[in-house]
């Protein structure tokens, strides 16, 4: 099982988010499927989790488990065991699963301060039940699910992102300057192609896309300062053509130069 870059979980709802304990030789079991979406940390003890495709796992101090809807399993617990478990749903419609189509997933995060503390705050959130409780949970579980992303998936991105970095920095620094694929990765010594498919993979849009983000930043920084002219600010961020910022400015942010201009000023 993998996952894909497009990986996303609109969070719809909470139903549940506890500390609870399988006492000594507990038999639990989900016959029909769990129904719901689970992340599970393990704080102490030891559990096995039979799964009804015949699979079976164990589980122990520090492992995170993250469980389908239709997860059908008992677990069996050898010893006390004790665990954070939070049950939510999602927007189907709107999330983005990639290629996960397996029942669950575990890994052993090398980050289990982090995770143990934020499983903590969650729950005292939920169990709290003040105003606002539902937010900052769903808040906390979205911090988790990062934590639990990246600790599986993004140690490659981050050995790839590192390798981008020259080409990174070069389109920031010289930002109002003419590139080219060719000039960006030979900085990071790669082939035209690698470089381009490392490039999408990291940052979800390509190096001209990354710059042009860069130039319309400062572009609206310029224009709210209210110090220049829309053809100095075309200037500043690398357009020769003004009328050609011009339409690019309102195609990408709704409105012309001018316009924008007029909102800061307040006129």
């Amino acid at each position: 099982m993998i996952f894909t870059d497009f990986f996303f979980l609109d969070i719809k709802k909470i139903h549940i988010a506890h500390e609870f304990i399988l006492d000594r030789v507990h038999k639990l079991e989900y016959p029909l499927g769990r129904g719901l979406y689970g992340l599970v940390y393990v704080l102490s003890g030891k559990a096995e989790y039979r799964f009804f495709t015949g699979e079976r796992i164990t589980v122990t101090d520090g492992d995170v488990l993250f469980l389908s809807p239709h997860a059908a399993y008992s677990i069996v617990t050898e010893k006390e065991f004790k665990h954070y478990t939070v049950n939510f749903d999602i927007h189907e419609e709107t999330s983005r699963l990639g290629d996960f189509d397996s029942s669950h997933l575990l890994f052993q995060s090398g980050n289990t301060e982090q995770l143990e503390r934020t499983f903590r705050k969650l729950t005292g959130i939920w169990r709290s039940k003040k105003a606002g409780f539902e937010m900052q949970a769903i808040a906390c579980l979205y911090e988790l699910i990062s934590l639990f992303y990246f600790d599986y998936f993004g140690k490659e991105d981050n050995v790839n992102t590192g390798r981008l970095l020259p080409a990174k920095e070069h389109i920031e620094q010289h930002f109002k300057l003419p590139i080219s694929l060719e000039q960006l990765s030979g900085l990071c010594n790669m082939s035209v192609t690698n470089f381009r498919r490392e490039w999408k993979k990291i940052y979800s849009e390509t190096p001209l896309q990354y710059r042009d983000s860069i130039r319309l930043y400062y572009a609206k920084e310029y224009l709210s300062s209210g110090y220049y002219t829309v053809s100095e600010v075309a200037e500043k961020c690398g357009f020769d053509d003004i009328s050609y910022f011009v339409r690019f400015f309102k195609k990408h942010v709704g409105v012309s130069p001018g316009a924008l201009k007029k909102q800061f000023m307040g006129f």
